[in-house]
């Protein structure tokens, strides 16, 4: 009992970082006049630097957020429901889902134009794939952990984190995004994470 209080405040202690982290690129956004083109200069440099073959790669990955994640989380739903984990195929659906009303809240608020050129629609900070990538290869990763040993733990993890990373270079490389909206997405996306851990161990020690 005593070790899980631990592990939730370290939780805590995370989601206290990232809203400290993430404010604070909020007040840039909005208070620095400058930090466009410094974005901007940024993103030009990243685009510079990947590879050519990495130009298959964004469209790919983009596919796989269609519908809001809709086939990874019937497949990961279900891996979970099959092995009787209700509880936590529920926050792993509630919590990718809900990662599209904050982002579009903010994006309203903030109402940030995407980069020079970006024929896409909508507001440009945060961004909403970067956010519902961390959330929900975030809390596989956790799953993953908690329920797997040996040679798949370390390879899944490793993947799926793998693949976080390239959810925010497919962005900037497509250039939809500024750095500093990928960054907005994932402090917005660990703090979820964090949030479905604590309810995932708060509820593992009543049950």
């Amino acid at each position: 009992m005593k070790n899980q209080e631990t592990t939730a405040a370290i939780n805590w202690h995370y989601i206290t970082v990232s809203l400290i982290f993430g404010a604070a690129i909020i007040l840039m956004v909005l208070y620095m006049p400058d930090l466009r083109e410094i974005d901007s200069n940024i993103l030009h440099s990243i685009r510079e630097i990947l590879p050519p073959f990495f130009e298959y790669l964004p469209g790919i990955i983009s596919e796989i957020t269609r519908n809001y994640y809709l086939w990874p989380l019937m497949v990961s739903g279900g891996i979970l429901v099959s092995h009787r984990y209700y509880l936590e195929a529920f926050l792993l659906i509630f919590f990718t889902q809900l990662s599209h009303p904050i982002s579009q809240i903010i994006k309203d608020i903030i109402c940030r134009q995407r980069p020079n050129g970006c024929t896409y629609p909508g507001y440009s900070f945060p961004s909403h794939h970067m956010l519902a990538a961390t959330c929900f290869l975030g809390i596989l990763i956790y799953l993953v952990n908690k329920h797997i040993y040996g040679f798949w733990r370390y390879f899944l993890t490793a993947l799926f984190g793998a693949f976080i990373l390239l959810f925010g270079l497919s962005r900037l490389w497509l250039g939809v995004h500024f750095l500093t909206d990928v960054l907005e997405g994932f402090f917005l996306g660990f703090i979820l994470v964090n949030l479905y851990i604590i309810l995932d161990k708060f509820f593992s020690q009543r049950a």
